[in-house]
C-alpha cells in the first residue's frame, strides 16, 4: 500500500493562495499516517501484542517515561493487538475511504472522549451539544415569529432564517473538526506508543 506524502496530502487538500497552518486537519492527519506507517514498519510480528494491555505489569512505560503517555489514560488495559489493528483501519479509512469494519471499536475506544472513574467509563451528555443548537435555532424561531407579525417583512425574515441556516452549519462543521482533530491526535500517540513498546519488548532501540 503506497504511503501518504506529504505532497500527496497537499494535492488532496490544494490551496495556491494561503500557507495551511502546522495545526490544521491536512498536517494532523498527516502526521498520523507517518506515525503509523512507522508504526508497520517496526511491529513486524503483530502477535507479540497478543495478550499485552496498556498499563499492564510489562508496562515500563512509569520507569522510562518521564511523562506518562496519554493513551494509559484514554485506552487504559486495552489490548494492544486490537489497538494495532485499530490504527491500521483508520489510516485506511483516511486514505481510501469506506466504512471501517471495527468503526464500532474506534467509536468506544477513541473517537469519543471517555472520563474514567473507579472503573465505570462516564462518556460526555448530549444535552450540552443539544442546548448549544437549541439556543441557535431558539435565536433563529424567535427572530421568525417577531418578522412573522408583519407580512411585509416576509423578505427580511427568509434572509434571517437563511443566515440561521448557514451559521448551524458552520458552528456543526467547527465542532466536529474539533473532535476529530483531537481523535487522531489522540491515535497518533497511540501509534506512538506502540512503535515504543515494542521495541522496548523485543530488546531493540527505543
Amino acid at each position: 500500500m503506497p504511503y501518504c506524502t506529504t505532497n500527496c496530502l497537499r494535492r488532496i487538500a490544494r490551496n495556491d493562495d494561503t500557507e495551511s497552518s502546522p495545526h490544521s486537519i491536512m498536517n494532523v492527519i498527516e502526521k498520523f499516517v507517518k506515525t503509523v506507517n512507522l508504526m508497520d514498519e517496526t511491529i513486524l510480528v503483530p502477535c507479540r501484542l497478543m495478550d499485552l494491555k496498556v498499563g499492564d505489569d510489562q508496562d515500563p512505560s512509569d520507569k522510562h517515561l518521564k511523562k506518562k503517555p496519554s493513551v494509559q489514560q484514554t485506552l487504559d488495559s486495552t489490548d494492544l493487538f486490537q489497538i494495532y489493528s485499530m490504527l491500521k483501519n483508520v489510516k485506511d479509512g483516511l486514505l481510501w475511504g469506506g466504512k471501517s469494519q471495527q468503526s464500532e471499536d474506534i467509536q468506544e475506544t477513541i473517537l469519543v472522549p471517555q472520563l474514567s472513574i473507579k472503573g465505570h467509563i462516564r462518556r460526555p451528555s448530549t444535552v450540552s451539544v443539544a442546548s448549544t443548537n437549541s439556543s441557535t435555532s431558539g435565536l433563529c424561531d424567535s427572530d421568525s415569529e417577531a418578522g412573522s407579525g408583519n407580512e411585509n417583512d416576509s423578505g427580511i425574515e427568509e434572509v434571517v432564517q437563511e443566515e440561521c441556516r448557514t451559521e448551524r452549519i458552520a458552528h456543526d462543521f467547527q465542532r466536529h473538526l474539533t473532535g476529530l482533530t483531537s481523535s487522531i491526535r489522540q491515535m497518533t500517540e497511540a501509534a506512538q506508543y506502540l512503535t515504543w513498546r515494542y521495541q522496548h519488548d523485543i530488546g531493540g532501540p527505543v
